[in-house]
């Protein structure tokens, strides 16, 4: 079995958790003093707020994800299929909501629930994996 498949996703979602941090630190710190070129409107505001807590979540599951990838003996294309779908529902769903916080054509916010259903859709097969696998005695 190899473990690289769930040790992605956990590269992944701490990257991931470190870069949606600090921006939002930046933004916090840089939208309360004004000290950004960025002219936010309160609806914007909220979406990034929105986005950082969503990007928080998705990077949580995708060290879950890739801990029990890399615990359990799940078959190998069933491990990269999760690995690759977590990733990518991460992408779509908060990293989408990032894009339209920014005004950044707002028609892609029509992803983000693409991505949250790729994200559901993964954490229903890591169930069925889970509950498939057979003790070994």
């Amino acid at each position: 079995m190899d473990n690289a498949i769930g040790r992605k996703n956990m590269a992944f979602g701490f990257f991931y958790l470190l870069v949606t941090t600090v921006t939002g630190l930046y933004l916090a710190d840089s939208l309360v003093d004004g000290i950004t070129g960025l002219s936010l409107t309160g609806a914007q505001r909220a979406a990034l707020a929105s986005a950082l807590l969503q990007a928080n979540i998705d990077s949580i599951l995708n060290v879950v994800a890739g801990y029990f990838l890399c615990r359990l003996p799940f078959v190998d294309w069933f491990s990269k299929t999760v690995s690759l779908l977590m990733i990518a529902g991460a992408l779509l769903h908060s990293g989408v909501m990032y894009m339209t916080g920014f005004g950044l054509n707002n028609f892609v916010l029509h992803l983000a629930p693409v991505g949250a259903f790729l994200i559901i859709s993964v954490m229903l097969l890591m169930g069925v994996g889970v509950i498939s696998i057979r003790a070994v005695k």
